[in-house]
Order: C-alpha cells, then structure tokens, then sequence
C-alpha cells in the first residue's frame, strides 16, 4: 500500500499519522535518524514501539510527549 506523506501545517491532534508525514511540532526522539524527519521519528507520535508489535499508522499525542 502505497501512502503519500503528508506535511500538515498545525499538527494533527489525536489524529491519525504515517511514519513519513511530519508538520510544524515534529520534535526528534533521542533515537531519531538525524537526516530523516517524520512522524516515526517524533516523540509525539505515537506507533506503540515499545509494544511487541508496531502500529502501521500512529496517533499524534501533541503536546503531551510520548517517547523521548
């Protein structure tokens, strides 16, 4: 399934998000690839990465921090 990423202009508050999406709050887990920025890599998102099993599509938690 090919999905387009998407840059929001406000960020998208208990919304759904993909890991290539990324707006305005994205702010980097301290795990982040430096060079790439999206959702995945934000510790507003929320993918359940510290669950066994990874969402596909995450939650945006802005403001509240998820993951640092």
């Amino acid at each position: 399934m090919d999905v387009k990423a998407c840059n929001y202009d406000v960020p998208k508050r208990d919304g759904s998000v993909w890991p290539d999406d990324i707006c305005p709050a994205y702010t980097p887990r301290r795990d982040a690839i430096p060079s790439i920025k999206g959702c995945w890599y934000c510790k507003y998102a929320d993918f359940h990465l510290k669950e066994e099993r990874a969402l596909e599509v995450g939650i945006c938690q802005w403001p509240k921090k998820v993951i640092e």
